[in-house]
């Protein structure tokens, strides 16, 4: 009976442990303003975009940063899922256009692309880098924590 109820005490332990040890680790994207850069346009005058929760999982993302003496920009406009505590996988749109890359041509990314924060970095930073352009052009787009 001793032993029976050893166990049952250790089960008991286990399970709410492991549950508690769930929730602790479950990652959260704080909802709200976060700046928003591309090395390009700015670092020193970063746009916005506001993120809501939309489910458990799933966040909605928009915003943009505009240069206020050209017409260079970019936007983000889709959903973010966070995979971890460094890594969110956004599925949408991110358009960006710099006068002097692509021709001045708008760049266009549609699809899955994954945002990355590493080291001590206060931002996420998207993966998939290489601009429109080609040629070894190299876009940072930047989500802060903030």
């Amino acid at each position: 009976m001793k032993k029976i109820s050893w166990l049952l005490w250790v089960f008991i332990l286990t399970c709410t442990y492991s549950t508690y040890a769930q929730k602790k680790k479950a990652p959260v994207l704080r909802e709200g303003t976060h700046n928003f850069t591309l090395q390009w346009i700015s670092w020193d005058k970063p746009g916005k975009v506001d993120i809501r929760k939309k489910n458990k999982s799933t966040y909605t993302i928009k915003g943009e940063q505009r240069d206020a003496q050209s017409n260079n920009f970019v936007t983000i406009d889709g959903t973010l899922k966070v995979a971890s505590g460094s890594e969110l996988i956004f599925t949408g749109t991110i358009r960006s256009l710099y006068e002097s890359i692509n021709q001045g041509n708008e760049c266009v990314r549609t699809g899955t692309y994954h945002f990355l924060a590493k080291g001590a970095r206060k931002y996420w930073r998207l993966q998939e880098m290489e601009n429109c352009e080609g040629n070894n052009v190299t876009d940072y787009i930047d989500i802060y924590f903030n």
